[in-house]
């Protein structure tokens, strides 16, 4: 969870200076949360590369009309608290501009894929 928080806070800081690219560390579970991100178009794409000894992810970012493609980011768990949700309280948030990503039992995924799945699980952050 952590590295979530630290990449998608170097995500949203390098938008804000108007950087093309970010350097993450690299995990599964991030490499699943970038998927998403870019599937939505919240930024262009990424891929992994080998360096030294470890992995890191290079994230494309995007801009719409020379502003951040995303404006706002707020996790709603954190390594301390978890917040859990259910699969009927999931809703579109900002009338369908922003998302929600959740963990699942099948795996991490939007709140509208989770809501036409009916299932629920641990809201991780909200994105506009």
């Amino acid at each position: 969870m952590k590295i979530i928080i630290d990449s998608l806070n170097q995500i949203a800081n390098a938008q804000k200076i108007g950087a093309n690219t970010v350097i993450c560390a690299h995990s599964k579970i991030l490499e699943k949360v970038l998927l998403i991100l870019t599937e939505e178009g919240f930024v262009r794409g990424f891929f992994k590369e080998k360096v030294g000894t470890s992995l890191k992810c290079y994230v494309l970012l995007k801009y719409v009309n020379d502003q951040p493609a995303i404006q706002k980011v707020i996790f709603e768990s954190r390594p301390g608290l978890k917040r859990f949700k259910k699969w009927k309280d999931l809703n579109k948030l900002m009338n369908g501009v922003g998302i929600s990503v959740l963990s699942t039992n099948q795996g991490i995924m939007t709140n509208e894929k989770a809501f036409y799945r009916k299932t629920g699980g641990q809201c991780l952050f909200k994105i506009f």
